[in-house]
């Protein structure tokens, strides 16, 4: 006997379970199953990035306006942005700055101006998320972070 048959009771049938399922699942369209998990929305929260971060030992340079540019050090950095650890100075949190990149990669030099905007100011330093850059930087920067 391959079905156990209670008495008073009939046995489960493909068509009874697809009943229990059914009601089981949201009965409105516009619900799908299962529920997806809610889309954070990273304008909002500038300590989240979109892409993995990589610690880089390099020096940089942040040009702001025509005159004046600091030096710092990157602490970390993602192809959406970085941490740069310098003197923030008269930086204001929403400036448009260039962020300048000097360094070698399998013994070529490199160099990278990226636009860039300042998302967080910290005692020791700024966030930095980049704006549009062109193919070859985009190529040389996933080399650089990832293909170590």
């Amino acid at each position: 006997m391959d079905r156990k048959i209670t008495r008073g009771r009939r046995p489960a049938t493909a068509l009874s379970d697809a009943v229990w399922i059914g009601r089981a699942l949201p009965q409105s369209s516009e619900q799908a199953w299962p529920p997806k998990p809610p889309v954070r929305d990273h304008s909002k929260d500038p300590h989240l990035r979109t892409s993995l971060r990589a610690e880089l030992p390099y020096e940089v340079i942040i040009n702001h306006g025509m005159t004046i540019s600091c030096a710092g050090r990157v602490r970390d950095m993602s192809m959406s942005g970085a941490f740069v650890e310098m003197d923030v100075g008269d930086l204001d949190e929403g400036a448009a700055v260039e962020f300048v990149l000097k360094c070698f990669y399998k013994g070529e030099r490199m160099e990278h101006r990226l636009p860039a905007t300042v998302t967080r100011i910290q005692q020791y330093g700024v966030a930095l998320k980049f704006g549009r850059y062109d193919d070859e930087t985009y190529t040389q920067l996933v080399n650089l972070l990832y293909a170590r």
